[in-house]
């Protein structure tokens, strides 16, 4: 699941059918049933497109920074925040409780720090906000100052996620990245000295021309300033980025499967000497010894692959309620004229069925360490996976793909860097 929880193409051969935007009215129905759960916590992704330049790699929603459409983009958000708050809270059930804020983008760190506090606190009028909320924005090195980091600690954002990519210039170079690798160096410094106790660092494995040394530089780098969490990712060539055209010309070579998997390698056995959970295919979180599970896994990362419901708010920003989803305008002009005109932007809504939500559970529960329960799964699908799945299961475990242990169907260490060749069974 991407950040902004879309379900990537490798992981799911389903996409969003386009339909006619829904009114108010059929989506207060549509949405009821979450209320009545007060126990549930959901989370809000807020999508701020702007970037100074598009990264060769990156297929996210973005557009090129101007603060004239960012002083009419801002306001938009917010109402679109008001809108949903109001819709969602029932008269009966009061504000949809909440306990995660991310904003990603795009370059939020690109944006006035007064712009990002007002919708942080937006949310907390619209929207129950508990008060030990995981908030977070995604922060490019170099696209800020200090002044902009105090002004994030001051409207509560407690969470910083940081792109750095790689410790190694020239690849930063050939991912059209804007900072050099010092300057990661110096965000992550000038982070921890301002205050932020839970810092992510991003990191990409798998880059045309990268060697098995050059991860294991960026890995070594990355465990040495040893933040709280971790997501290294291998890198997927999506088409339609300029990547995808560079190897498609022969302008850069296709990146090798086999040095992929050694590295994947690599990055486990290496967190798991510097103790961190690895908690999720691409995701670790710092863990004190003995802690199985560590409380700095992401609040709102979990949410996409446990199936809880969030809410996506800016252009493009997807949305899950339990039973469907639905995702915004793409373009942020389109985006702003929607939300004047309907205080929503919503362009695309696809009602799950039970077997949708069943065989996305599964696959997006597989993605973490502990799997999923099978009993537990039958009881809340109706869904019996070892009777249900007796063709594929006994395969993939004689590949070492699953296994199935203490009443529990988890991914192998092989089975999690194979994952989209174990999940195709279950779509």
């Amino acid at each position: 699941m991407n950040r902004d929880g879309r379900i990537p193409n490798g992981d799911t051969k389903r996409e969003l059918k386009i339909e006619n935007a829904i009114e108010s009215a059929e989506f207060a129905s549509a949405t009821a049933w979450y209320n009545r759960d007060v126990n549930q916590r959901a989370g809000i992704y807020i999508h701020i497109p702007f970037c100074e330049r598009k990264c060769t790699y990156c297929n996210f929603n973005t557009t090129d920074f101007s603060r004239e459409l960012a002083a009419r983009y801002i306001p938009a958000v917010i109402r679109e925040i008001a809108y949903w708050g109001e819709l969602l809270g029932g008269p009966n059930t009061g504000r949809v409780k909440i306990d995660s804020i991310f904003i990603g983008g795009g370059t939020p760190s690109i944006v006035e720090s007064s712009q990002l506090a007002t919708l942080v606190t937006n949310c907390r009028e619209s929207f129950d906000v508990d008060a030990d909320s995981e908030v977070t924005i995604e922060i490019n090195p170099a696209s800020f100052s200090r002044p902009k980091v105090d002004g994030w600690l001051s409207a509560g954002i407690n969470r910083a996620s940081v792109g750095v990519q790689s410790f190694i210039d020239r690849e930063l170079v050939s991912l059209s990245r804007t900072h050099t690798a010092n300057e990661a160096r110096s965000t992550l410094e000038l982070l921890r000295n301002a205050g932020f106790k839970n810092i992510s660092i991003d990191l990409i494995a798998g880059l045309p021309d990268q060697t098995s040394e050059d991860w294991e530089f960026n890995l070594t780098e990355a465990l040495r300033i040893g933040p709280e969490h971790l997501s290294l990712y291998l890198l997927e060539v999506k088409e339609g980025t300029q990547l995808y055209g560079q190897i498609k010309r022969g302008l850069r070579p296709r990146p090798d499967d086999d040095l992929t998997a050694e590295m994947y390698r690599m990055m486990c056995e290496a967190t798991g000497k510097a103790r961190y959970d690895h908690y999720e295919i691409s995701n670790f979180a710092r863990a004190s010894e003995g802690e199985q599970v560590s409380p700095l896994r992401s609040k709102h990362n979990l949410k996409y692959w446990t199936g809880a419901p969030f809410y996506g708010i800016g252009c493009g920003a997807h949305s899950f309620d339990g039973r469907s989803r639905w995702v915004n305008a793409l373009k942020t002009e389109n985006y702003i004229e929607a939300v004047a005109s309907n205080g929503h932007a919503i362009a695309e809504r696809l009602e799950l069925s039970e077997g949708d939500r069943a065989a996305e559970a599964l696959f997006m529960g597989l993605r973490l360490k502990e799997g999923i329960s099978l009993d537990e799964f039958h009881s809340e699908y109706g869904v019996d996976v070892i009777e249900r799945f007796s063709a594929d299961l006994p395969r993939l475990a004689e590949a070492g793909l699953i296994e199935t242990k203490g009443g529990r169907l988890t991914l192998t260490a092989a089975g999690r860097l194979l994952s989209n060749e174990v999940f195709v069974s279950f779509v």
